[in-house]
């Protein structure tokens, strides 16, 4: 038996023997409440996939910060060593007595500072500076769209828990009703059918099974969304709205949806920072086949105390000298075969990010046209099964009436009373959708689409 005859008997129930509803008692201090809003906060800046697209975003900081860092002096380092040498005493027209080689030994300490610094490049360090600027750009579009994905994950899930919540709070209610209509239904009223007492007994016990199923299904909902949104797991809670309501929003027409999603989409905005870092490192791959202007130089040191200090410039001394100096360098590659094949990939990574930029755009309409019409579908569904739901009520309560002047019209208001119950069923249903597709279309357009909305 389906909800809809289950709930047509429990109201049928109701009319036959209506007494008043005890009032029910305040309900106590439950569990945090959250919104939608909140929610969908919590999951853009806690869940796995946004931290792991954040760490993506701290790796792209760091390469543009080496990048920058090339600039000047890419080449900065102090080495020092120290060690025992044997002492020696003179010069090369004195030389020590003892050539045997066995002489005491002495400390000895060593210092070198070396550093670089280009001046001219012919594009490289600019062009990779400029691909990891854009590269910063590619990783937080990313991001955002790691952000809008969950969001749409959360949306749907909480549409999703409303009305798992209502179906169970139907059919929770649908059974107490049963339980209290059960002995009070007497198959010796004239008015009352043979079959109804059998009826309900079957329809309760139906009831039940259906109930334990939405309260499942309600648990799995709550726990799918208190993942999603990086809840303790354990922990309680409610959701602000208590009814599935159809979301408000101000759709304008295809073309200004088109021209929104290229402002705010974020994959459009990373296709084409992409593109701009890719040009940027074909523009680097390229300077190799010119040469590097650089200059280099550096200071060493280095003492040794048991060693005559040699003053002869022609004469070299590793354990006693101070020098430094600067000079002007020129690097050139001559691996043409490396060089070229090197150009030939940055040159068709860029094609193939701009063959998908040619055609984004159109696939970007194609998107929302059919986002779009969905939605559209959506709201014309909700509409005609408003009317429907105002129609039913309105022709359930003329049934009323009738059966209350004549009981033999008992047929009629059971029709009455399901088609009332396919109704709400269907009249929830589509509030789902619609704001499911909603949700969709926000995501494809990349910004939300209610009121105050960003244009």
């Amino acid at each position: 038996m389906n909800l809809s005859a289950l709930l047509c008997l429990a109201a049928l129930g109701a009319l036959l023997h209506a007494r008043p509803d005890a009032a029910g008692a305040a309900a106590p201090e439950g569990p945090p409440v959250y919104g939608l809003d909140r929610l969908v906060a919590m999951a853009r800046e806690g869940s796995p996939e946004v931290a792991a697209a954040r760490w993506n975003l701290q790796d792209a900081r760091a390469q543009l910060r080496q990048a920058r860092a090339a600039r000047f002096l890419p080449r900065l380092r102090l080495e020092g060593f120290g060690g025992l040498v044997p002492d020696a005493r003179g010069d090369v027209f004195h030389p020590p007595r003892d050539t045997s080689g066995v002489r005491p030994l002495g400390p000895f300490v060593r210092t070198e500072l070396e550093f670089t610094q280009p001046l001219y490049t012919f594009g490289h360090l600019s062009g990779l500076r400029t691909a990891a600027e854009h590269g910063l750009a590619v990783e937080r579009a990313a991001l955002e769209e790691t952000r809008q994905e969950v969001a749409l994950e959360v949306k749907e899930l909480y549409y999703g828990m409303l009305l798992a919540g209502d179906l169970s709070a139907l059919a929770r209610r649908l059974r107490r009703e049963l339980e209290d209509r059960e002995s009070e239904v007497n198959a010796d009223d004239p008015d009352i059918p043979l079959g109804v007492p059998y009826r309900l007994q079957l329809a309760l016990l139906e009831l039940r099974d259906r109930e334990a199923e939405l309260e499942d299904q309600l648990r799995l909902a709550r726990s799918a969304l208190s993942w999603r949104a990086g809840l303790p797991e354990d922990e309680p809670f409610e959701l602000a709205e208590t009814r599935l309501e159809p979301v408000e929003a101000e759709i304008p027409p295809l073309d200004e949806l088109l021209e929104r999603a290229l402002r705010h989409r974020p994959d459009w905005r990373r296709l084409r920072a992409g593109v701009a870092a890719r040009r940027a490192q074909e523009q680097a791959a390229r300077s190799a086949w010119y040469p590097q202007l650089f200059l280099a130089g550096g200071l060493r040191y280095a003492a040794a105390p048991g060693r005559t200090d040699q003053r002869n410039p022609f004469v070299k001394d590793e354990f006693n000298l101070f020098s430094g100096a600067v000079v002007l360098g020129l690097r050139q590659s001559f691996e043409i075969g490396l060089i070229g094949a090197e150009v030939d990939r940055a040159r068709a990574r860029r094609m193939q990010l701009e063959a998908r930029e040619r055609s984004g755009a159109q696939g970007i309409r194609l998107e929302i046209d059919q986002a779009l019409k969905e939605y559209e579908g959506a709201r014309r569904e909700l509409d005609s099964a408003r009317r429907g739901r105002d129609l039913t009520r309105e022709w359930l309560r003329i049934a009323r009436d009738e059966y209350d002047l004549d009981p033999a019209r008992i047929k009629d208001l059971v029709s009455a009373f399901e088609s009332f119950a396919d109704s709400e069923q269907a009249y929830h249903e589509a509030v789902y959708e619609h704001n499911v597709r909603l949700a969709g279309l926000e995501r494809v357009v990349g910004c939300a689409l209610g009121p105050g909305s960003p244009e």
